[in-house]
């Protein structure tokens, strides 16, 4: 009785993780629910199976250990900061890090399997997309309209998410297809291979079409890499050729982009708020100031170095930060942060299974690529962040029997 209850409870798990998994492409409000019983039913998990007494110390759970030490420097800093002012609103954003790296250490039950995750990221971006185009816009006026961009960018911000967090959960789904090909090709049947085939190129094409410059350029970086690695498998010279010639490719793409116009990049505003970030380090480079007094010294730097027309539009922010995660950690906790939050960025590549390499360097450029623009890992994507860490290190990538990867889709 009490094993048909813990299969039932594991299952249960496993479909709240996924369920969580499809809800990250939706703005935060939509994810509370899943978030409430994933983590609710883990600690039913931890509680009932004892999760603790599998703990051991290896490789693995110091990099969660790493990760929970990188949350707690928050705490630490707490009593030496001169205002509390922030303190609990940004904290509150880091708690994901902190329960994802407790899942990590304590280890998830063995019905997780990394392809009902791939999957769920595929099928979901989709969903998405489906939603967007013949429910909100419609087919017709979707093909018709010049103004489709603006269109589609208008529904998916009212319904769906920013164009940050849409883009990046379309690339990282752009991966989970190119994985699923490499891993399961000779699995798949000639309609299964198809319908991926034209989840990649739906996916591909909204990124083609959104009016996020890093989001598309991901994307093509990633299409471009995904032809270098197939050919490199076969022909390593070839591949040498393509390697080289890739940047050409990505500068020339890049550049029709609408958003990549030089009028544009001078109006970015994160290039002022990388200023006030880089002035706020410059006071205390080595130590940092801790989060709430960071949060407050930015708030007086912007000011210096922000333009009328911005600081009208951000007059009523309750919380304005850099934008940039290394910026952002190293005004928080000096050098000492930066190293660590690079070591939560690297040292799973190191660690990982070596089937799960690739993917792994793919997902990790991309959380690197994406916290240049935005907080990651202590804001709106350290969710999906911790996600991504939980398949990389604590999901085992088994093939399971050959129509296994079919059943999932």
């Amino acid at each position: 009785m009490k094993n048909a209850f813990i299969s039932i409870l594991n299952y249960f798990n496993l479909i709240s993780a996924l369920f969580l998994t499809s809800s990250l492409i939706y703005d935060y409000p939509y994810q509370k629910i899943a978030f409430y019983l994933f983590f609710s039913s883990y600690l039913i998990e931890v509680i009932v199976g004892k999760k603790w007494r599998n703990f051991c110390l290896d490789k693995k759970s110091i990099y969660y250990l790493i990760m929970i030490f990188f949350f707690l420097l928050a705490w630490m800093y707490f009593p030496f900061e001169h205002s509390s002012k922030y303190f609990s609103r940004l904290i509150e954003k880091r708690l994901p890090i902190l329960g994802f790296a407790i899942v990590g250490l304590l280890g998830v039950n063995n019905k997780y399997k990394l392809q009902y995750f791939l999957n769920t990221f595929i099928i979901s971006a989709i969903i998405a997309i489906t939603y967007l185009i013949f429910i909100r816009i419609g087919i017709t006026e979707f093909i018709s309209n010049p103004l489709r961009n603006d269109i589609f960018a208008r529904e998916r911000i009212l319904y769906v998410n920013s164009h940050m967090q849409f883009n990046f959960y379309l690339n990282i789904s752009l991966i989970c297809i190119w994985f699923i090909f490499t891993q399961f090709w000779t699995k798949l049947f000639l309609i299964i291979k198809c319908l991926y085939l034209i989840a990649l190129t739906m996916i591909f094409s909204i990124l083609s079409i959104s009016e996020g410059r890093s989001g598309f350029i991901v994307g093509i970086l990633l299409m471009l890499c995904f032809i270098f690695f197939e050919i490199w498998k076969r022909k390593k010279m070839i591949g040498l050729i393509i390697a080289i010639t890739i940047p050409l490719l990505l500068v020339s793409i890049a550049s029709q982009q609408r958003r990549m116009s030089k009028q544009n990049l001078e109006s970015e505003p994160r290039i002022f708020l990388w200023e006030s970030a880089v002035s706020v380090i410059k006071e205390k480079p080595l130590f940092g100031n801790g989060i709430s007094d960071a949060q407050e010294l930015f708030d007086v730097a912007r000011t210096h170095y922000q333009t009328i027309e911005y600081r009208e539009n951000w007059k009523d922010s309750k919380l304005l930060d850099s934008h940039n995660q290394y910026l952002q950690t190293s005004m928080e906790f000096g050098v000492i942060g930066l190293m660590i939050l690079l070591f939560i960025y690297i040292f799973p590549i190191i660690i990982a299974d070596k089937k799960k390499k690739a993917l792994s360097i793919l997902l990790l450029f991309l959380c690197a690529y994406q916290s240049v623009f935005d907080m990651f890992i202590t804001g709106k994507f350290s969710p999906i962040f911790g996600i991504l860490i939980l398949l990389l290190l604590s999901v085992e990538n088994k093939p399971g029997k050959n129509n296994e990867i079919i059943e999932t889709f």
